[in-house]
């Protein structure tokens, strides 16, 4: 089910990952300092309570040292600070350190649940429990409660994903508007959807490891590699691998290394900004 939203806000993102986002679900931007020990202790626990609830908001960090711009534009905040965003109006505010019960009361307060996010909300926790049919029932109760609701359809897709029901994954997102297949969560379970039809005629695990032991340089390997580990959120070693593999052989498949690299990019940059800020880097390097 949907991942915790978490990114770093720039000049470069913050009209989509602050303004358009909001439209879909609230946004809470906190102004932090790494020089402020209470800021980095806020943002412990807004990091946390954007695990919690999952979904359910945005959490969009400024780093007031360094986007001093932005910082400007909302007139200059003193770390710890934070603006709750809704439809791109800011909906509450307030600064200083808050204790985790304030915090949440503050999301609960603004993150409304109507009938079709409560089934949503039973849907996740029969998912979470294996219990996938019962999942499927709740959503599409869901669906009939407020079949505008796009969530509730990208929650679908992502069953038909983990139960192996590829085709019906792929028509459902097909069907979907653009705005919600660009959206965080869209732009994931389009990643999903990529690396799941790669993987279609890849090798055992144990051969591709096999493989790589006998030869480090196997691109094909190296390829499945990259998408098992991508599939298995194992993120980092992912990334590494792929990076691997455009060093390696940049033009293997008419160049399916970049296609991939910047299919993960896309798909990963709302709930892993740290690592795809990282990897995005040393991609450009090897560009260069």
């Amino acid at each position: 089910m949907p991942d915790a939203m978490i990114t770093n806000v720039t000049l470069n993102n913050i009209q989509e990952m602050v303004i358009q986002n909001s439209k879909q679900r609230p946004v809470l931007i906190h102004f932090w300092s790494p020089t402020n020990n209470d800021s980095q202790q806020a943002n412990t626990l807004l990091e946390g309570l954007a695990q919690e609830m999952a979904g359910e908001f945005i959490l969009a960090k400024i780093n007031i040292d360094q986007q001093h711009e932005i910082a400007e534009k909302f007139s200059n905040p003193t770390a710890p600070f934070y603006k709750l965003i809704k439809d791109a109006d800011i909906v509450t505010e307030a600064g200083g350190l808050q204790s985790e019960t304030t915090y949440r009361a503050m999301l609960k307060e603004h993150i409304v649940d109507e009938p079709s996010e409560v089934l949503r909300k039973q849907a996740a926790q029969a998912f979470a429990q294996g219990e996938f049919d019962a999942a499927l029932q709740h959503l599409s109760e869901a669906a009939k409660e407020n079949p505008n609701n796009i969530k509730i359809h990208l929650d679908l897709v992502q069953l038909y994903l983990h139960t192996d029901q590829m085709e019906e994954a792929k028509a459902l997102f097909s069907e979907l508007p653009e705005s919600a297949q660009k959206e965080p969560h869209g732009r994931y379970i389009q990643g999903v959807l990529y690396f799941t039809e790669q993987m279609k005629k890849a090798p055992e695990i144990t051969e591709i490891q096999a493989r790589l032991a006998e030869n480090p340089k196997d691109s094909e390997a190296l390829f499945y590699l990259s998408t098992y580990l991508i599939l298995n959120s194992q993120i980092e070693p992912a990334f590494q691998t792929l990076l691997q593999l455009f060093s390696i052989d940049r033009t293997y498949q008419n160049g399916l290394p970049q296609k991939s690299i910047l299919q993960a990019f896309d798909m990963l940059s709302a709930s892993q900004p740290e690592l795809v800020t990282k990897y995005r880097r040393t991609f450009q390097s090897l560009l260069n």
